[in-house]
């Protein structure tokens, strides 16, 4: 793969981050414009908290940072906007019970002349460049192949046994790895609890949804941006997020029938195809028809959570209008 220059900057922390911090502290960067660096999202708010570990773990000494969470919980979009504010290179690997070391690190490839040559895996291009790498749904991967990436993770050099290169870490290479915890009673396959020497090499950090307030703004933003009056978009989200903190709560008191908690992301769906159903012919209401449409689950669940819908909205046929 082509290497593409960078060049550095320095950015302002209380301006990239909206920090009340001294207006003269600064954090390095990159010119905006390289391919791997993810794009802002002005809308976006950084939690103080997620972002007090996130600072600390890029000024530190650790090369690697673990962040857990159900899904949904914000874990990807703090690593994603905080490099897009310093317009960092991220390089975002989707991991997989299939995904092999090899993959990451890098292997020989056949080229149209006919000849093999080493190409670089997305961890390894970050650890030349010293830049970083996410890679998501980290604990899909069979522990044995996480293991081939334990020198890496210590900022130490490899060799490449195929070709005899010896590559060491530049300053800065940080590794980022999202996983949704072991022991959480979702229907999601496939996690495992890695090897405890690959585990020691990650600072953790911990993500949960958004406190109730700042997700009913965020869902709100979302629906103004689709045309929604701001009062009605405020009421719609209010309700939304409401049933949404009732399902979690019924989730994580080991409720039998709930079997996974909504996320923010659902809350957005939802509460948009209730204005799309507004007038969809439907026996209880556009709150259910959407629902319905927002959400998987299964009989049991869907019967509790249209439950909750109808007792906290009365019959449930709200369509967001006030």
């Amino acid at each position: 793969m082509e290497t593409i220059p960078l060049v550095k900057k320095s950015y302002s922390v209380a301006e990239q981050f909206a920090l009340a911090v001294d207006p003269r502290a600064s954090i390095a960067g990159f010119e905006p414009g390289h391919p791997a660096a993810p794009v802002i999202n002005p809308g976006y708010v950084f939690r103080p908290e997620y972002l007090r570990d996130m600072l600390a773990f890029w000024q530190g000494s650790d090369n690697a940072l673990v962040i857990v969470g159900d899904p949904a919980t914000g874990k990807t979009s703090i690593v994603e906007q905080f490099h897009a504010r310093l317009a960092w290179p991220l390089y975002k690997v989707p991991c997989s019970p299939s995904t092999e070391s090899r993959e990451l690190i890098g292997q020989l490839q056949p080229h149209l002349d006919g000849s093999l040559k080493w190409v670089d895996g997305p961890v390894l291009r970050a650890a030349r460049e010293g830049t970083s790498v996410l890679l998501d749904e980290y604990n899909t991967m069979d522990p044995g192949e996480a293991t081939g990436l334990n020198l890496l993770l210590e900022g130490y050099s490899i060799t490449i046994a195929s070709t005899g290169e010896i590559v060491t870490p530049a300053p800065l290479f940080k590794v980022f790895a999202t996983e949704n915890p072991v022991n959480s009673r979702l229907a999601i396959a496939g996690r495992n609890v890695q090897d405890a020497a690959n585990d020691d090499r990650f600072m953790i950090m911990f993500a949960d949804y958004l406190p109730s307030a700042q997700e009913i703004k965020v869902v709100a933003g979302e629906l103004v941006k689709t045309g929604v009056n701001a009062d009605v978009a405020d009421m719609l989200a209010t309700q939304v997020v409401g049933i949404a903190n009732k399902v979690r709560t019924a989730y994580r008191n080991d409720d039998g029938v709930i079997v996974k908690p909504m996320s923010t992301r659902v809350a957005i769906r939802w509460a948009k195809l209730v204005r799309r159903f507004a007038k969809a012919p439907h026996p209880e209401g556009p709150m259910v028809y959407a629902l319905l449409r927002a959400f998987r689950m299964d009989d049991e669940m869907t019967a509790a959570v249209i439950a909750f819908t109808k007792a906290s909205l009365g019959t449930g046929t709200s369509n967001g209008n006030p």
